[in-house]
C-alpha cells in the first residue's frame, strides 16, 4: 500500500536529509532507484524512491536492491547533475504526497520534486531554481510537463472530505516499519511471480513432452506388425520358386490359416531381392518398435518426475530453489537442430540470431510471424536478431536489452562496445528492391541505443 500524505510527513521528519550529500544514484528498474546518501550525523545511508506502482513511497532502506542491467536516460541525468550535491531544503506541499528537495553544489541549486501520486500524476522531475524542468522520470506532454516547460505546484488549501491517519506500526522507526513491510511484500509478490513463471515452464516442458510422447507412440502403433512382414517373408521364403523377375505380387499358401495371401512385389527385383527387401522391412520395422518402445517408457518416467518437481517446488514456495529452477530453465541456448542462427530463450521470449545474409533471409523467410520484433544495429553491418512474440505479453525492456547486446556482439559495432540500433514488428519490413539477399528496409521503427554488455552475452552463449 502506497503511503498517504500523514504517512509522507512521518517517513520525511524521521529522515536526515537536510546536509547530506548525494553519493551515487543506483536504478533498479524502471520504476525505482536508490540514492546512496552520505551526512556527518548519519554516515553513509540509502534513501529508496518507488514511483509509480501501487506502493509507491520513498523510504530509507537497509539494503541495496539488485542493480538494473542498463540505466535508462533519467538515471544517467541524475549521475551526471545530481551526484555531489548537498541537500539544504525539505519541503513537503501541504496535504500532499509530494515533497521538494533543493540540492545545491558550488555553481547553483536545483530542486527534486517527487510526486507519490496514482495514476499518470506520478513523477520525478528536476527542475532549475525557477522551476524550470531540466529532466523527469517520465515526460507528461498532455500535463504540460516536459523539458523546458515552467512546472506548475499546485498547492492545497486543506485535506478535504477524507481524513488520513498513520498505519498502525511498529519497530524503533516508522521508516524501518516500511521498509520491513515493503521487503516482505515484495519478496511474496516475488514468490508469487516466480511461481506463476515456475508454472508457466512446467505446463510447457510438459506439453512438449507429452507432444514427444504422442509421437513415439505413434511410431509404436506405425510398427507394430513387424512379426506379420516376417510371418510374409518365411512364407515367400518357403515358395520363392514359385516367384519370377517381373511378377508385381503372388498368391500363396498361408500356412498359419490354411488360406491364401497376397503378397506385393517389385517387378523390378529379383525374387531373392524381393524375399531380402521384406526381410529388411521386418528388421527395420523390429528395431524402430523397439527403440520407440524404450524411448516412450523413457519419456513417461520424465514427465512424472517433471511433475513431481515442480510440485515440490510450488508447494514449497522456498525463493531461491524456484529462481535457481528458473535460471537453469529460462536462459539457455537451444541444442543445434539444424536450423539457421543462434537461437536462445530468454525470460520465455525465444530469440533468433542470424549470423549471416544468408540465415537472415532464411530465418525471415520460415521462422516469423508479423508480430515478431526484428532488431539491427544502425548504419553498421551485422546480425538480425528476432524476438519471438508471446501473446498477451510485452518484450520486457531486460529482454530488450539482452537481445540488443547480441545484435551488437554479432556485428561490427562490436569494438566499439555501443551502438545505435533500431527494431520494429516484421510485418512493417519491406524487401528492398533487386537488393542483397535478405536485405530489408524497416518501417514504423523505433530507435535504441545500447552498450554492449560482454559478460551477459558470455553468459547467454555459454
Amino acid at each position: 500500500m502506497s503511503l498517504n500524505w500523514r504517512e509522507l510527513e512521518l517517513i520525511l521528519s524521521e529522515l536526515p536529509l537536510k546536509n547530506s550529500y548525494i553519493q551515487k544514484v543506483t536504478e533498479h528498474t524502471l520504476h525505482s532507484f536508490t540514492l546512496s546518501m552520505y551526512s556527518q550525523s548519519e554516515k553513509a545511508w540509502l534513501l529508496y524512491f518507488e514511483i509509480a506502482t501501487p506502493d509507491a513511497r520513498v523510504v530509507r532502506t537497509s539494503h541495496m536492491r539488485e542493480k538494473a542491467k542498463s540505466a535508462q536516460r533519467f538515471t544517467q541525468y541524475m549521475r551526471a547533475h545530481l551526484v555531489g550535491r548537498k541537500i539544504t531544503g525539505v519541503r513537503q506541499l501541504p496535504f500532499d504526497r509530494a515533497f521538494i528537495l533543493d540540492a545545491e553544489n558550488s555553481e547553483d541549486r536545483i530542486r527534486i520534486v517527487v510526486r507519490l501520486f496514482s495514476g499518470i500524476g506520478a513523477n520525478v522531475i528536476i527542475t532549475d531554481d525557477n522551476f524550470r524542468i531540466l529532466e523527469l522520470m517520465y515526460r507528461r506532454p498532455q500535463r504540460g510537463e516536459e523539458k523546458g516547460s515552467v512546472l506548475s505546484l499546485e498547492e492545497r488549501a486543506g485535506e478535504g472530505e477524507r481524513i488520513f491517519t498513520v498505519r498502525p506500526w511498529s519497530g524503533p522507526s516508522f521508516n524501518e516499519f516500511i521498509d520491513r513491510e515493503g521487503t516482505l511484500k515484495a519478496r511474496e509478490e516475488r514468490t508469487e511471480d516466480l511461481a506463476r513463471r515456475l508454472e508457466e515452464k512446467r505446463d510447457k516442458e510438459l506439453a512438449a513432452l507429452s507432444d514427444r510422447l504422442r509421437r513415439q507412440e505413434e511410431r509404436i502403433r506405425t510398427t507394430e506388425g513387424f512379426e506379420e512382414k516376417k510371418s510374409y517373408a518365411d512364407i515367400l521364403a518357403g515358395s520363392i520358386h514359385l516367384v519370377h523377375k517381373g511378377m508385381d505380387s503372388v498368391s500363396l499358401e498361408d500356412y498359419r490359416t490354411g488360406g491364401r495371401i497376397t503378397i506385393p512385389l517389385d517387378p523390378k527385383l529379383s525374387p531373392n531381392e524381393n524375399l531380402e527387401r521384406l526381410y529388411e522391412r521386418y528388421r527395420k520395422d523390429k528395431r524402430a518398435y523397439e527403440m520407440a518402445t524404450e524411448e516412450a517408457e523413457a519419456t513417461r518416467r520424465e514427465i512424472e518426475s517433471t511433475r513431481e518437481r515442480y510440485e515440490s517446488l510450488l508447494s514449497e514456495r522456498q525463493g531461491d530453489k524456484m529462481q535457481k529452477e528458473m535460471s537453469r530453465q529460462s536462459d539457455r541456448k537451444h541444442q543445434d537442430d539444424g536450423r539457421p542462427g543462434v537461437r536462445l530463450t530468454i525470460q520465455g521470449f525465444d530469440i533468433i540470431i542470424g549470423r549471416n545474409a544468408r540465415e537472415n533471409d532464411e530465418i525471415l523467410r520460415h521462422d516469423t510471424r508479423g508480430s515478431d520484433i526484428w532488431m539491427h544495429t544502425r548504419d553498421t553491418s551485422g546480425a538480425y536478431v528476432i524476438i519471438k512474440s508471446r501473446k498477451g505479453k510485452t518484450v520486457p525492456l531486460p529482454v530488450l536489452l539482452d537481445a540488443a547486446s547480441l545484435a551488437i556482439h554479432y556485428s561490427k559495432a562490436k569494438k566499439n562496445g555501443k551502438a545505435d540500433l533500431y527494431y520494429t514488428e516484421v510485418k512493417y519490413l519491406r524487401r528492398a528492391k533487386d537488393g542483397k539477399k535478405g536485405l530489408v528496409i524497416p518501417t514504423q521503427e523505433r530507435n535504441l541505443f545500447a552498450e554492449l554488455d560482454e559478460k551477459r552475452v558470455k553468459e547467454l552463449l555459454s
